[in-house]
């Protein structure tokens, strides 16, 4: 999803992640109206996934899921006949198969909505060979050195994400040995931030 800054962070009641965040809203008391950010397609999956009538969900998106339409779906899909189709939940292409995935299908094709951690675990698991996978293309290099037998194809070729790319395995070192780009955030704004994780971990 899109980054929210420590000063928004500060002002939430929880934080979630792809992966939790159903689980987080199902632990908020039913009727306590809930403003969800910053994923719109996000919010709508848990609103469906939860049954929840009292969500409000921000206008907000991430630019490369967004970008994933279910016609690049469908090409993807109808080119490899017996693919099993994983998508994240924030990818703009679950609103319009939202009925139809979590049913459990998608016009007879078995269908996964999971979180990224949950993908990697799916696909391993899972007796399928071939895969269409929608999100950041760059899991598709996981998934083939976790899974060299199985084939792995993008939903979207398109969907490559900049700003992840600028993550380098020579700026985490920097970071971790030489404590180079030290990100400092005020005490007030840490400390009042720190509660909406807390919050979620407990759920977790």
């Amino acid at each position: 999803a899109l980054p929210i800054s420590a000063e928004i962070k500060a002002e939430l009641d929880y934080c979630c992640t792809s992966s939790n965040a159903v689980n987080v809203v199902k632990a908020i008391p039913k009727n306590k109206e809930i403003l969800f950010l910053p994923d719109m397609f996000l919010g709508s999956f848990v609103s469906k996934m939860t049954g929840r009538k009292n969500m409000f969900i921000w206008a907000g998106e991430c630019h490369v899921h967004a970008g994933i339409t279910p016609e690049d779906v469908q090409k993807k899909l109808d080119s490899m006949s017996d693919a099993e189709f994983v998508v994240h939940p924030e990818c703009s292409c679950t609103t319009p198969m939202l009925h139809d995935i979590a049913a459990g299908s998608y016009e007879g094709r078995k269908v996964e909505i999971l979180s990224t951690e949950g993908m990697m675990k799916h696909v391993t698991k899972s007796n399928a060979n071939q895969f269409v996978v929608a999100t950041e293309t760059g899991i598709l290099y996981r998934m083939r050195q976790q899974n060299p037998n199985k084939t792995f194809v993008a939903a979207s070729d398109k969907a490559e994400c900049q700003y992840m790319k600028m993550i380098t395995l020579e700026k985490v070192y920097d970071a971790l040995v030489n404590e180079k780009n030290i990100v400092t955030v005020p005490k007030k704004i840490a400390d009042k931030a720190r509660l909406a994780i807390d919050r979620m971990l407990e759920i977790s």
